[in-house]
């Protein structure tokens, strides 16, 4: 994929388009959804009882709520391209609520918000609180199962307002076989950075993503993940702009310690990032992004997880502050409802 030519008018009218399109497909999923929902709702009518047509009527509240220790032997912000080179603790906490609607079997949606903070000990210019609201509608058709979604993030580095950052797209996902499940989904993102220092550079940007997600089951209740990623970003200074390839892969294993279940996960993350050229405005720039983590999710009771997990991280870059190592191990409690 080539990587487009910087062109603010050209893009703002582009994204529009897609923002406006996106938001028609959302609507027209929902009336489609409203409608199938009311042909089942009546073919049920006919066929089976009141009482069983109140089962199709589902509402659900689930909430969590968490706190764990971090240990970070490099505090960075990937975002400015910042790392401390020092290692620190810091206290995690993140509290979550979603809310699932489920009209008809073929028809769901989900709210959800969350609330995550970090908290260094040393670093306190790092401390991160981050504010997270989400949002999707999808219906299983016969050929496929379509969806929209929508996320909105506000991140506060140090107290002060950072990051804005919004991801909205529609999605589709159909089963092949018995054990198999791809997904395809394409998004728009758009970040806003705040509180930036008068002569730091502008990372504004407007971003382009496609991704396809591949489920293997096997016979136990153990599964793979693959990903492919593509991203086309487009920022308001062209040394942002930059086209990212990527694969993620996914390993889950569920067993039972003591009779109590246990969930191992290994994911390894790849993402090459191609900066633009000199002759583009940008600096040829190029980072290469590898991620290795294992976590265990250890169920003591029927709304109590112990979570062990540990991650590390090699951020190879042309520039000196996006390029650096990082190890982290976090061991935290989850209670849940």
């Amino acid at each position: 994929m080539q990587t487009f030519q910087h062109s603010p008018t050209k893009i703002n009218f582009t994204c529009v388009s897609h923002k406006h399109f996106s938001l028609a497909v959302i609507i027209v999923l929902l009336s489609c959804g409203a409608a199938y929902a009311s042909a089942d709702s009546q073919s049920h009518n006919a066929k089976e009882t009141s009482h069983a047509d109140v089962k199709q009527q589902t509402f659900s509240l689930s909430g969590s709520a968490y706190v764990g220790y971090r240990f970070d032997s490099n505090v960075s912000v990937s975002e400015l391209d910042t790392n401390s080179d020092v290692a620190d603790g810091a206290l995690q906490s993140e509290a979550r609520l979603k809310v699932s609607v489920k009209p008809t079997e073929k028809w769901g949606n989900v709210l959800s918000a969350s609330q995550a903070n970090t908290n260094y000990q040393t670093l306190s210019e790092f401390a991160l609180d981050l504010t997270t609201l989400s949002a999707s509608t999808s219906y299983t058709f016969d050929f496929a199962k379509l969806g929209a979604h929508y996320y909105h993030a506000s991140a506060k580095l140090d107290g002060s307002d950072f990051l804005t950052y919004q991801q909205y797209g529609l999605s589709a996902g159909k089963l092949l076989g018995q054990r198999t499940y791809l997904r395809v989904s394409s998004d728009l993102i758009d970040k806003q950075f705040e509180n930036t220092p008068e002569d730091a550079p502008i990372r504004d940007s407007e971003a382009v993503a496609v991704r396809s997600d591949l489920f293997y089951f096997f016979e136990g209740e153990d599964f793979f993940q693959i990903a492919l990623k593509l991203q086309n970003e487009d920022a308001l200074n062209n040394v942002f702009d930059y086209t990212g390839k990527g694969v993620d892969l996914a390993y889950t294993y569920p067993l039972a310690v003591f009779s109590k279940p246990l969930k191992l996960t290994v994911s390894y993350q790849l993402e090459v990032r191609d900066y633009a050229t000199e002759q583009d405005g940008g600096i040829g720039r190029e980072d290469d992004k590898h991620v290795v983590e294992m976590s265990a999710d250890y169920a003591i009771h029927n709304n109590v997880d112990i979570r062990l997990s540990t991650q590390y991280g090699d951020f190879a870059s042309s520039v000196e502050g996006a390029d650096y190592q990082e190890t982290i191990a976090e061991l935290g409690i989850n209670v849940h409802f």
